[in-house]
């Protein structure tokens, strides 16, 4: 009985402790599908309306494509609101602050008529070009009852009118669900963003390792005066704080004319104590007798780091290896300090887009946050095993 209490205990703790690490990851995912309005509210919305089954059959009827939407030159859409016949809404499509010509907003005809049961919004597209999206404003009656044909994305109070705003009113299933997402990447150059960041990040990895690798077979498998001095300053550079270190640097840097290129963004990292460390443990717990083999067999030390050592330490290279691109990848202070042109910014400069002085605009933040920790969400799951080992044995003897 008692036994069973202790592993209700377990469970118990377990699961509440894995809801409250799972709970900011939900509440970053569940913001990506809100509406501007859900997100900045008092309080909080839980399942936003964009994720909800029945309003993606809604959604789909809106624009030329069920999955997509848009409108088409020439092509129309109809919104029906179900209503008395006094007093008649008014609908608009809004224009784009401070431009003078909106394409979509002068290339879009709104009539509203009533039909049989309520009042008919039709949205006709009387330019050349298609519209991927059409933003419409619906100002309805308060004495009457609301029943839109899709969850308006804001609904504010003006004078004796409801108005009811969509960001798109010809979105399509997937282009409803999945609108933050779509406006977050056509927000930035995404894909020069990833490449950047994956560039530094991969070659501060293999650079990395070679040189920890080399450094520390030398620090626990080869004799030489001093050897545990040279080790103890080493580890002393880690007491260093890392800001420190900013200024002088950026100056080296800037000496060298290295800033705003790749070598400002690797250079500066490629050799890591933490990685020495690391790597020093594993050598130090595999079993003497392999390397006393080999130097009888004529094994130089080169021999015994890429024919024993290495192999044997896949966990622990894995493991600096993860820690090494998550560094490299999350990285916000120092790209932001080397890089000035849009074309070596990296990821997470890159949301900074979705921040201003006006506000941010937290579903697009967070449905790009989304995208950004997905690789390093993904890779975790693949390396996951040699990540444990490698933790779990470095500090072995």
């Amino acid at each position: 009985m008692r036994f069973r209490l202790s592993l209700l205990g377990v469970h118990l703790v377990l699961l509440v402790g894995g809801g409250i690490m799972a709970f900011p990851f939900y509440w970053m995912l569940a913001t990506s599908f809100k509406s501007p309005q859900e997100a900045l509210q008092a309080q909080p919305v839980w399942v936003p309306e964009r994720i909800k089954p029945a309003n993606w059959l809604k959604a789909a009827r809106l624009g030329d494509s069920p999955f997509f939407g848009g409108l088409g030159p020439g092509r129309s859409v109809a919104l029906f609101f179900p209503g008395p016949e006094a007093p008649p809404p008014r609908a608009l499509v809004p224009r784009s602050p401070g431009a003078f010509f909106d394409p979509v907003a002068d290339g879009t005809k709104v009539e509203v008529a009533r039909g049989e049961g309520g009042w008919r919004v039709r949205l006709t597209n009387t330019g050349e070009a298609g519209f991927r999206r059409v933003p419409l404003v619906v100002l309805w009656p308060k004495g009457a009852p609301l029943e839109p044909p899709l969850p308006p994305d804001a609904l504010r109070s003006q004078g004796e009118y409801w108005r009811l705003e969509w960001v798109n009113a010809v979105p399509g299933a997937l282009g409803y669900v999945f609108h933050n997402y779509l406006e977050a990447w056509n927000a930035a150059p995404w894909g020069r963003y990833f490449f950047n960041s994956f560039f530094t990040a991969f070659t501060q990895v293999a650079v990395g390792l070679f040189l920890a690798a080399l450094a520390a077979f030398a620090l626990a498998r080869i004799p030489f005066p001093g050897k545990e001095a040279v080790f103890v300053l080493i580890l002393a550079t880690m007491m260093v704080p890392g800001e420190v270190l900013l200024i002088p640097n950026y100056v080296l840097l800037a000496r060298l004319g290295w800033l705003d290129t790749y070598y400002a963004l690797i250079v500066p990292w490629l050799a890591s104590v933490f990685g020495i460390f690391l790597l020093r443990q594993f050598y130090l717990s595999l079993p003497q007798d392999l390397f006393d083999a080999a130097r009888i067999d004529g094994a130089g030390y080169l021999t015994q780091l890429f024919r024993i050592a290495l192999p044997l330490s896949l966990p622990g290279l894995v493991s600096y290896g993860i820690f090494t691109f998550l560094g490299a990848y999350n990285a916000l202070l120092w790209p932001l300090i080397v890089t000035q042109s849009p074309e070596m910014r990296t990821v997470q400069l890159g949301l900074q887009a979705f921040v201003s002085e006006a506000g941010s605009d937290y579903g697009a933040l967070m449905a790009a946050s989304t995208f950004v920790i997905l690789p390093v969400v993904l890779g975790y799951f693949v390396a996951q095993r040699q990540f444990i080992q490698g933790i779990a044995r470095s500090g072995l003897k």
